[in-house]
């Protein structure tokens, strides 16, 4: 009998099933399903990190107080040299560190503006670029110091060299461009300058893009300049206003090296390893020769290697089809694939229109420096003192990798390379890529030697390449020796066949070799590199009660938190079944891997199509080539998008030419058509070449359907739907066509696949644009990450198992399809997360010998789709599999696991008072921990109170394009509300009425931006914190708040005279947990608040309840559930979801999958026999249940024990 265990892997669950098998059938043993949070946010189908939440709060908070830091450190400078009201350290230092603004009359007052009385530091920047000022006269001090304030708050856009290619970044370079322009063409030189022009001229002076060097370096100089400051002065000025924390090196998040323990993966940007690319390729090619001179297969001569090598050293070309080599080897029209039928003196291991990295680095240094640029570099370089080639190859890349200032560079490329100002200009444009490689710099030089002087391919290079590590030092160290052990190892790997009958690796015949001739020990032989090498887990021993237990997941190799934490939860259940002996290291694991098993056709059909869009590409770079002289990737990107446009804006309607998108600073660039904020991804489904105007300034995060002129829009792209409609057509006509041969079979199966892919490319780009909201797991998100969880998992579970196979996602939908436990064509149900578990049985259940009734079936399959012959069938795992199954959601409990992050406080290395990390004696970091919560405590959105009529209300302030029909009736103004209601009449819709704009005084061009709009839904908001200018009002001395969930409730009883019950509840929000957690232990959060308010009244504490609690409801008393049989336990088994300040709690059966939107709320307290209701809402005084950790134990299996 074999033990199966079946796993079904997800981002928010884990489907198990343990099956045993004989020799004709399976047996269920046991099953079960686990859910946890999935470590993303969901809002409106809209996915989102939450860790990247997190991090966006806290860079807001970090920009808000280096902002801050900044204004101290320059008022600091100002106040000691009367450039501004004296202010005191003390009161500077009181800002800094308790929030405490400074508010001496002088000080505000130096700061107000007043239009009226021309008040204003834009007035003050232009007097300081074109009058003289009179310094010993402290009002005109002061107004040089104002100026100097206003470019500390207003410095621009520092540009970063290395992230000049980032899409928003090329919006923002194009935004300061046009500025720059529009300064020029209004006759000012300074920004300053032209910004009072503006303002003089009634203009809007916010939202432009603007330069730090370009636009208020620039200025600053002017100012000191013309006011003759001292260079001491200016030196601490400049310091102050412009100086920028670099970024924080991202070095630590580099995966590491698959051969070198601890060693970071080598820039894919290094010289060395575009060489190792190069050569890597290059050894791989074969080549079927015949000539009169030569016949059969073989690899490149070391002539052809030698003329093909400028093919990789083309700066115009980073990638290149391998029809460049064949022609450049074989001769025009002499060569084709080797596979192909065409006769040819030359046939390549390569298809035509693979495509070939380039080495684009090597190519821009060798057109600075010449061919050999290193041996150049090596000549004129002034640090090459007791520096090898590699220490100086290493130095000057370096430098185009780190630096992010052109300037530096330049100066770096005149006074160490010696250049002149041309060829320095060169080199501070060198453009360099981002990703990284697979290995380390120190293997890909162990690596190297043997692929560029031995020729060989890769695998066989990674043998040898650690034989430096591996040989006696006595035959390492005499070149003849070294040089005879490498070509003896090449002679075994060369003499070695696959076929030999003892079944020895390669492997192992190396390791006999170099035992036996060169008596290496069994420790150095563990060194020698191996191509398949991964970062794989440490196999794991029994502990000390004899049972094997998986160890931590956490390994470098995953970065994905989502990925972790569903490996956590994988740990967790499976640790809990070796334990309980459910299973052991002899069982057989399935997990699924759920990615596309595709068969032959549908593989060709996907190779065909991305062979025609790599066709296409090309067309379209040999089009841009009469344009621009190197076109990039993102310029070819343009002009196929162009193309599919009809040469028209989608959004605007309007004409295109080539040149509006191509160079410098285009009129037109990329935009997502479901915004990357709202789940939308980047690939060319989802991009369109748009005004970038029109989508800076109107779309912004929209979807198209939210935009004014949708129906146009719509028209514009009516091919799209009519291409994709007769695509469509097609494909339905081939599937109800008989076929008369295989060969007719297969021809039209793949014609069909391939008719797929090209209808879901255009359905997919036009229904974007019908989109009125993003359906939920709209993102790739959910699936890549699936398929990441399950590769990882069978690394991770191999540690223990001895066997661990993958099963395909599609293949365990065709088995449930083939057994019976799902229709055809329909979706898979996921109201019910037993479908999870379901999942997992099927997988169990999927050996090679169903794999095999698989391929039979598939041709059964076409047989009867193309040929009408009867419907295939498939035996099921045991006789009454199909009945079995869907019993099972009778007899399962499914186990919830919530995350409870309101204790974990944040925690910070300890520094001392040099910034340096303080260590305990045994090297570990101590750490401090913080008094913040990593939980969201409140919502974000402030509010404000105001006496409406005598009553207090709240109310909000918002932009006017977030405003609803229900919202513009909650206005506060009735001025402005009157105007919005009556430009709605006009414009029929507030979209309408926004595009044409919506004006408070239309003569003086004062249009209504932001309103204020009462939150009547809001009563008893959380009094964050007060106000920092505290009003004679008590009700405006807040900052006021809504609760984003409450984290605890407590229920109360106790008998009265009478002896009836009586019950009263407290409900505990996040913050005030908090507070509670700050100064006592989480188990104490209850007994604070009972000894606070209900132990003198003679309250008992009977229920403590949060959400993610799973409780057993009852009607008459606690012991009638423990009587039940399983079918009856699990329809008594709910989770708590949420709980109203009211006493209003709400609970979910364990087993709905379905969204809480989708269901109906039913009230009313537990009956024996009731109907199912998958939502139930009680009152605290309907609560009757047991609770979990309190009353009963359910662990991770989904088992139940009784605790009191």
């Amino acid at each position: 009998m074999e033990r199966i265990l079946g796993i079904d892997t997800g981002t928010n669950s884990l489907g198990w099933a343990i099956v045993d098998k004989d020799e004709n059938q399976y047996h269920l043993v046991a099953k079960g399903t686990n859910i946890f949070s999935e470590g993303v946010k969901i809002e409106k189908g809209i996915e989102s990190s939450k860790a990247a939440e997190r991090t966006e709060h806290r860079s807001v908070r970090k920009h808000y107080w280096r902002r801050k830091i900044r204004k101290i450190r320059l008022l600091t400078i100002l106040s000691d040299n009367d450039l501004c009201p004296r202010l005191k350290h003390e009161q500077l230092r009181q800002w800094r560190l308790k929030k405490v603004y400074p508010t001496d009359d002088t000080f505000m007052e130096w700061q107000r503006t007043e239009d009226k009385a021309q008040v204003n530091p834009y007035k003050f920047r232009y007097i300081c670029l074109t009058q003289k000022l009179d310094l010993s006269d402290i009002t005109q001090r002061f107004i040089l110091g104002r100026a100097l304030y206003h470019l500390n708050q207003r410095r621009g856009f520092l540009s970063n060299r290395k992230e000049a290619t980032k899409e928003s970044e090329g919006t923002v370079k194009e935004g300061i461009s046009s500025l720059s322009k529009d300064m020029k063409d209004s006759g000012c030189e300074y920004l300053g300058e032209y910004f009072y022009q503006l303002y003089q001229q009634g203009k809007k002076i916010r939202n432009h893009y603007t330069a730090r060097k370009e636009h208020y370096l620039k200025e600053f100089k002017a100012i000191c300049s013309k006011q003759e400051l001292d260079d001491a002065l200016i030196e601490k000025l400049e310091k102050a206003i412009f100086d920028q924390r670099p970024l924080k090196s991202q070095k630590g998040q580099v995966g590491t090296c698959t051969f070198e323990k601890g060693k970071s993966r080598c820039p894919s940007s290094h010289p060395l390893y575009e060489d190792f690319r190069m050569y890597s390729f290059i050894n791989n090619i074969k080549v079927q020769v015949d000539t009169l001179y030569d016949k059969g297969e073989r690899s490149l001569t070391d002539e052809e290697k030698q003329l093909i090598i400028p093919l990789f050293k083309r700066k115009s070309k980073r990638t290149f089809p391998f029809e460049d080599i064949a022609k450049k080897i074989a001769g025009k029209n002499n060569y084709c694939y080797i596979k192909s039928n065409e006769e040819k003196a030359y046939k390549f291991n390569y298809q035509m229109d693979t495509q070939v990295s380039g080495s684009p680095v090597n190519a821009q240094l060798e057109e600075i420096f010449g061919e050999d640029w290193l041996s150049s570099v090596c000549e004129v370089y002034t640090l090459a003192n007791n520096k090898s080639r590699f220490q100086i190859m290493n130095d000057v890349w370096h430098v185009l990798f780190f630096y992010d200032d052109e300037d530096k560079l330049k100066e770096f490329a005149k006074d160490r390379l010696q250049l002149d100002d041309e060829l320095a200009e060169k080199f501070s444009k060198i453009s360099i890529p981002n990703d990284y490689a697979a290995l380390s710099l120190k293997a890909i030089r162990k690596i190297m030697p043997y692929l560029r002087d031995y020729g060989l391919i890769y695998s066989e290079a990674v043998f040898l390449a650690n034989l430096v590590d591996v040989l006696p030092q006595h035959v390492w160290g005499i070149k003849e020796m070294r040089e005879a052990a490498i070509e003896n190892v090449i002679d075994v790997m060369h003499s070695y066949d696959k076929n030999n009958i003892d079944g020895i690796t390669l492997e192992g015949c190396v390791k006999t070799f170099l035992k036996e001739r060169y008596q290496v020990s069994d420790d150095n032989l563990k060194k020698l590199y191996h191509p398949s090498m991964l970062d794989p887990y440490p196999r794991q021993r029994p502990n000390d009660e004899g049972v094997f237990q998986l160890g931590s997941p956490r390994i470098s190799s995953v970065k994905n938190p989502m990925a972790m934490h569903s490996l956590f939860r994988l740990r967790k259940v499976v640790n809990l079944m070796l334990k309980k002996g459910y299973i052991t290291p002899d069982t057989k694991v399935h997990i699924e891997f759920s990615r596309d098993l595709n068969d032959a056709n549908k593989r060709w059909a996907i190779q065909t199509w991305q062979r025609e869009n790599e066709k296409e590409r090309e067309r379209c770079r040999k089009e841009i080539e009469k344009y621009i002289a190197s076109p990039s990737d993102t310029d070819i990107l343009k002009y196929q998008l162009w193309e599919e446009q009809n040469h028209k804006c989608l959004y605007t309607g309007d004409e295109i030419r080539i040149t509006d998108f191509l160079g410098d600073n285009p009129k037109y660039d990329i935009e997502h058509t479901i915004p990357r904020s709202a789940g939308g991804d980047s690939t060319k489904m989802n991009l369109t070449l748009c005004s970038s105007r029109f989508n800076r300034d109107e779309k912004k995060t929209k979807l198209p359907a939210e935009l004014v002129n949708h129906d146009e829009i719509l028209e514009r792209i009516s091919n799209w739907k009519e291409k994709y409609e007769d695509i469509d057509k097609q494909i339905r006509k081939i599937s109800t066509k008989g076929a008369t041969s295989k060969e007719d079979k297969d021809s039209k199966i793949r014609r069909r696949h391939y008719l797929i892919l090209q209808r879901d490319y255009w359905r997919g780009k036009y229904q974007r644009f019908t989109m009125t909201e993003v359906p939920e797991g709209f993102s790739r998100r959910q699936g890549t990450d699936i398929s990441v969880i399950s590769r990882y998992a069978r690394m991770y579970l191999k540690s223990v198992f001895k066997q661990v196979y993958i099963v395909k996602g599609i293949a365990t939908s065709d088995f449930r399809k083939m057994w019976g436990i799902q229709d055809e064509y329909a979706k898979k149900e996921r109201v019910n997360h037993v479908h999870h578990c379901i999942d997992a049985i099927t997988i169990a259940c999927i050996g090679k010998a169903e794999y095999d009734k698989l391929a039979d079936y598939r041709h059964q399959y076409d047989d009867y789709l193309f040929q009408g012959k009867t419907k295939p069938t498939f035996d099921k795992p045991w006789p009454s599999f199909v009945i079995d199954i869907k019993h099972i959601q009778d007899e399962l409990l499914i186990a919830h696991y919530a995350k409870d992050n309101l204790e974990k406080f944040t925690k910070k290395n300890l520094r001392g008072k040099d910034g340096r990390i303080i260590r305990d004696k045994f090297g570990n970091k101590l750490q401090m921990k913080g008094d913040t919560s990593r939980n969201s405590l409140h919502n974000d959105k402030f509010y404000g109170a105001i006496n409406h009529e005598g009553e207090i209300k709240y109310v909000y302030r918002t932009n006017i394009e977030a405003l609803d029909a229900k919202s513009i009736g909650n206005i506060v103004d009735p001025t402005v509300r009157s105007i919005i209601e009556s430009a709605i009449a006009i414009h029929g819709s507030l979209k309408a009425a926004i595009n044409k704009g919506i004006w408070m005084n239309e003569e003086k061009h004062i249009p209504i931006k932001k309103v204020r709009v009462f939150r009547n839904d809001v009563k008893k908001p959380i009094e964050l914190k007060d106000q920092r200018d505290l009003s004679d009002k008590d009700y405006k001395q807040h900052y006021y708040v809504t609760n984003d969930g409450n984290y605890m409730m407590l229920i109360f009883s106790k008998l009265n005279n009478k002896g009836r019950e009586i019950r009263q509840h407290v409900v505990i929000n996040s913050l005030e947990a908090t507070e509670v957690i700050k100064s006592h232990k989480r188990s104490q959060v209850g007994k604070v608040v009972w000894e606070s308010y209900y132990s003198k009244e003679g309250f008992d504490l009977i229920y403590k309840l949060k959400s993610g609690t799973m409780i057993l409801l009852y009607e008459n008393n606690r012991d009638e559930v423990w009587d039940l049989d399983i079918r009856n336990l699990q329809k008594r088994l709910y989770i708590i979801t949420k709980m109203k300040y009211d006493g209003r709690i709400y609970m979910m059966h364990h087993q709905e999958a379905r969204e809480k939107k989708d269901l109906e709320e039913k009230s009313g307290s537990f009956k024996i026999n009731e109907d199912y209701r998958p939502l139930i809402v009680n009152s605290y005084n309907q609560f009757n249940a047991l609770v979990q950790d309190l009353d009963f134990e359910i662990n991770d299996l989904g088992e139940i024990r009784r605790l009191i």
